[in-house]
């Protein structure tokens, strides 16, 4: 294998180092790893599920136990390979047994987002031609019962809890599918051997569906070879452990949800916790503890507004030590070298450990900001207050990784380098280009799509980028939101929208710029820190609208977006401004179920307000 190198702070690659060993058939891919894993060390965690407020382990051998089960029970009901199954559930160990499971079947797994309204569960159920759905709970069931006439293919609708489901008719527990496998529980390892021995890496995995966010989801194919080099690049900057623990929570569907949860996890053989609900989160990082830690932008952007939360409801000495601390850990993330060890040390037990614990992420080593742009400033604050964070970035066509920034040295403002193995181009027009084995093969019956984005070998990202002279990338927007004004400038408005989005009263910020005189934008305040900051100013108000639309609160956004405009260049900062009335809604098709803006859609709906923000200019 080829041996790493570096050069000043950076780790740089050889190419070989990835590639060497991937054009074998018998490449350890996740059922491979599976089955070694239950064999060499059947007794050690691999999965806890918390049940009624009790952790309940499950070991590797209960886990492949699990898994064959599933199988074997498609495989009495008529499944076979080539099938595609769909999953419609929030996190928990048995969306695992039911991936892995079918994988073992030969077919292959469909994730939907929970979150799905159901006009999204019929498109893509019909899609991706699913046969069967293996729903959560009684919510996810009558989704798809909503729809199921319209679904002709759809032989199966399983439920993992069966609660209120009593007297629904054709709807098989899940837990009946896995006696039906249980029962055939000789055949398991024969059928296991027969599946490993047909196949191969290049089988698809996974069909990750795309977020849609300017038109409907595409089904990307993900094969075992793309998994296995994502998950050993991506170990590459995380260097996991088997000592290591993490908390699955964002969404399985989501290609970086399983880097973490099923990719490393099967690599390296460390634990995977499961809480009770997205409702417990909070509480179940407390109590986990995890080692390794992913979140999205939204996830981060919460957490401080948690920790300004309490500051604001703080007061006297405990309130002004609060706030210094917060200044502090900005002043720490922008460069430490400002302050002297012994200041740090001070503020590190004072108030930065007890933070970190209060997060939950005392114990992390590793955490990373994925799936969307992080504000800087943002990323600095928990920098500053001793959290190992650093930013990655990747798409679902690159099996969730392109470049990670490493731990040490400079990276703010960059995505990082490139995975190992990996070569990236920047095109004429500036769109970043990426080769290499973690790279998909394509979307699931969309031929023209499929070679518009793979072309000549390379993945073309639809990211407009610049490579620096370390070697180092940053994204500047989407090449499809680039807006050009009537002046002719060039807007990147994701850079101006991450800088009015570092405002603690600000959740969600949507420039329009696109041949318009200047720039403006739709801004959705945060209930939780306005609310408190309106309380603490007596002011009264009912709901999100009223808090909204109220005249000291625009005066507040105002000088929040006076603030952010003085890190911008003249034509980039934001000259008018229009308060949303409402929060954005996954269900008025304003967001993905990732949360990203749908420029179109939000441009439809609030056209009015748009104009009257260039009116009498």
């Amino acid at each position: 294998m080829a041996q790493l190198t570096k050069t000043g702070n950076y780790d740089v690659t050889d190419r070989a180092f990835l590639l060497d060993g991937f054009n074998d058939d018998s490449l350890p891919t996740l059922l491979r790893l599976l089955r070694s894993n239950a064999q060499e060390e059947p007794s050690a965690i691999a999965l806890k599920q918390k049940d009624r407020g009790i952790w309940r382990p499950v070991t590797w051998l209960q886990y492949e136990h699990a898994c064959l089960e599933v199988a074997l029970g498609l495989m009495q009901l008529n499944y076979q390979r080539g099938d595609h199954i769909a999953i419609l559930s929030e996190n928990r160990q048995e969306w695992l047994f039911s991936q892995l499971g079918i994988n073992i079947l030969g077919a292959i797994p469909a994730g939907l987002y929970p979150t799905s309204p159901v006009s999204e569960i019929r498109y893509l159920l019909a899609y991706s031609d699913s046969v069967a759905v293996i729903c959560e709970d009684q919510e996810q069931v009558d989704k798809v019962l909503e729809v199921r006439e319209d679904l002709p293919m759809l032989r199966h609708v399983f439920a993992i809890d069966i609660k209120g489901l009593s007297g629904y008719q054709d709807i098989m527990p899940f837990e009946d599918l896995r006696i039906i496998g249980r029962k055939m529980h000789n055949l398991g390892a024969a059928h296991e051997e027969t599946t490993l021995a047909a196949h191969h890496p290049d089988d698809t995995a996974l069909i990750v569906f795309t977020s849609g966010s300017t038109g409907p989801p595409k089904g990307a194919l993900i094969s075992f070879r793309n998994i296995a080099a994502g998950a050993r690049a991506s170990g590459y900057f995380v260097e996991p452990r088997q000592t290591d623990s993490v908390l699955s929570y964002l969404p399985l569907c989501h290609v970086a949800e399983q880097i973490f949860s099923v990719f490393l996890a099967m690599q390296t053989r460390y634990t995977v916790n499961f809480g009770e609900s997205l409702r417990t989160v909070d509480q179940d990082l407390r109590e986990v503890a995890p080692t390794v830690f992913l979140g999205v932008p939204r996830i981060w952007e919460k957490m401080q507004t948690n920790i300004l939360v309490k500051a604001a409801e703080a007061s006297g000495l405990r309130g002004a030590i609060i706030r210094r601390g917060i200044k502090l850990a900005r002043r720490l993330g922008s460069d430490p070298t400002t302050v002297g060890f012994l200041p740090r040390l001070f503020w590190h037990w004072l108030l930065f450990r007890p933070l970190q614990n209060m997060l939950g992420l005392r114990q992390a080593r590793f955490c990373c900001s994925g799936a969307a742009p992080i504000g800087t400033d943002l990323l600095r604050f928990f920098q500053g207050l001793g959290l190992p964070l650093r930013e990655g970035f990747g798409m679902t066509e690159t099996a969730g990784i392109a470049s990670a920034q490493p731990l040490k040295g400079p990276c703010v403002g960059r995505v990082g380098f490139p995975i190992p193995g990996t070569e990236v181009r920047i095109a004429e027009d500036g769109e970043l280009l990426i080769q290499g084995p973690h790279v998909f093969s394509g979307y699931y019956k969309m031929p023209e799509e499929t070679r518009r984005t793979l072309r000549g070998g390379w993945l073309y990202t639809g990211d407009i980028a610049k490579r620096h002279a370390d070697g180092s990338i940053s994204i500047v927007d989407r090449k499809k939101d680039i807006m050009i004004t009537d002046g002719g400038k060039n807007l990147a408005p994701s850079v101006i929208e991450n800088h009015v989005k570092n405002s603690a009263y600000i959740k969600e910020c949507i420039v329009v710029a696109d041949r318009r005189k200047f720039v403006a934008a739709l801004i959705q305040i945060d209930p939780d820190t306005v609310g408190i900051w309106a309380e603490s100013h007596n002011l009264t108000y009912t709901t999100f609208r009223s808090l909204s639309e109220h005249r000291k609160v625009h005066e507040l956004i105002s000088q929040e977006v006076q603030s952010a405009n003085t890190q911008l260049a003249p034509v980039e900062q934001i000259r008018r401004f229009h308060l949303l009335n409402k929060q954005l809604d996954h269900d008025d098709g304003e967001v993905t179920a990732t949360m990203k803006v749908r420029r179109q859609k939000i441009s439809e709906n609030y056209s009015t307000e748009i104009e009257l923000l260039y009116a009498s200019t």
